[in-house]
């Protein structure tokens, strides 16, 4: 299976879009975004200053309808969490030594003559 690109532009989206809600608040507002190839996966992080995430909410971060937001629906991390699934990869957050939150994706390598053999 080939990596939709599309898909993954709209996950690192919502991510970053997060981020930048999230720092609103603080006086120190930096977003990293870095990638970082290995030799079987591709790692995408997004790191931000904000707040980061409450300890009751961390364990439940992606679930359908879980949102720290006024107007959120709670549905933009579990669906991201779904397109990096269905590539088999995955995304997970973390918190920052320094304050906020980092989340990465990370996605295997196919290299032009893995799986799918049709014959």
């Amino acid at each position: 299976m080939r990596v939709n690109g599309v898909q993954i532009q709209q996950v690192v989206l919502n991510i970053v879009r997060n981020a930048v809600e999230a720092m609103v608040e603080v006086d120190r507002r930096e977003l990293q975004i870095a990638t970082r190839a290995l030799p079987e996966v591709v790692e995408i992080s997004v790191a931000d200053t904000g707040p980061g995430i409450a300890a009751e909410l961390a364990d439940r971060l992606f679930q359908p309808f879980v949102t720290t937001k006024e107007s959120g629906m709670g549905l933009g991390l579990s669906i991201s969490r779904e397109i990096v699934q269905a590539h088999d990869g995955e995304l997970s957050a973390a918190p920052r030594p320094s304050g906020g939150t980092v989340f990465r994706i990370v996605l295997p390598i196919r290299r032009e003559n893995d799986g799918d053999d049709d014959g």
